[in-house]
């Protein structure tokens, strides 16, 4: 056995069990048939005859795994409580998420792996518009540092649909270390440069196309030309064009408040307009910004890791 003081995982310890698996120092007395019928990784261990120097726990085989334990108790709550991981509109942690994706594709479990990337879709959108709406439907709380969680759970995976929107985030401090269950981690090298390469560019499409509402001058109807000019003008003044973080929230979230203090109503349905003309514009530059395959090409490969293909 890997360890000398193994814990016993209560609520994975099925006295019916007949295979007991390891991860790190928790031990989880399962049923290897439940698994075996989800899994066809765990059916092929099942029809691998007995060795006579098979060691045992508690007068069943011991498998010892490579998974952290905290992942393995998830996954196997997901296989063996149908309510413990249900797809959205049900809520879900980083934590637990992670561990099932990594699991169930390891271990060929195509419905919990589906679940997990839905529920990374109700945060990590493909289009302008679901991003819009995404805190309506998020099932994944907020917490510190979950851009860098999620690009370093993309590059793991393989799920590079995901990159553009996340790695746009992690932009606004791209060389802090984060901190993960007391562990300080950073980005991985290639998502690092990716980021520092699109900043200056990024900062560019915040001033050229998403603050470009700041500098409309005598907008078709409007009535007072000189007030609305002078007020855009002492907005482009107090706005900061290297402010990338903010290039995707929409308009009415951060500056229609402000706006309809200092220019009429027709120049303020103008500047949302263009302001919502110039983010479109930014979120179909953003693969490429990060060196990434194009929005067609990601958008295919989510829909064929969707579908299970």
């Amino acid at each position: 056995m890997a360890t000398d003081s193994p814990t016993l995982v209560s609520d994975l310890w099925y006295d019916d069990g007949n295979i007991v698996l390891q991860a790190e120092s928790s031990l989880f007395r399962v049923s290897l048939g439940v698994l075996a019928a989800r899994s066809p990784v765990f059916d092929d261990i099942r029809k691998l005859p007995r060795s006579q120097d098979q060691e045992m726990y508690d007068d069943c085989p011991l498998i010892v795994l490579p998974d952290k334990a905290e992942d393995l108790a998830n996954f196997l709550r997901a296989v063996y409580n149908s309510g413990f991981f249900q797809p959205p509109p049900s809520k879900t942690d980083f934590d637990t998420l992670a561990g099932i994706l990594r699991l169930s594709t390891k271990y060929e479990i195509p419905y919990l792996r589906q679940r997990a990337l839905l529920h990374l879709d109700t945060i990590i959108c493909n289009t302008l518009q679901d991003h819009d709406t995404r805190e309506n439907k998020r099932t994944i709380p907020p917490r510190n540092s979950l851009a860098f969680l999620i690009a370093d759970l993309a590059h793991e995976m393989d799920l590079p649909w995901l990159l553009p929107p996340v790695l746009y985030f992690c932009t606004e401090d791209i060389v802090r270390d984060y901190m993960y269950k007391g562990e300080r981690k950073s980005m991985n090298k290639s998502q690092q440069v990716a980021c520092i390469k699109a900043l200056m560019p990024l900062i560019k499409w915040h001033q050229r196309e998403v603050l470009s509402f700041l500098y409309l001058t005598n907008v078709d109807g409007c009535k007072s030309f000189a007030q609305c000019n002078e007020g855009r003008l002492k907005l482009s003044r107090a706005c900061s064009a290297s402010e990338v973080n903010f290039s995707l929230i929409s308009f009415s979230g951060l500056f229609e408040e402000v706006v309809r203090r200092v220019v009429c109503t027709t120049c303020c349905i103008a500047s949302r307009d263009a302001h919502l003309a110039g983010r479109e514009a930014l979120w179909e530059a953003l693969p490429g910004l990060f060196d990434l395959p194009s929005w067609e090409t990601l958008r295919t490969l989510r829909a064929q890791a969707l579908a299970g293909s």
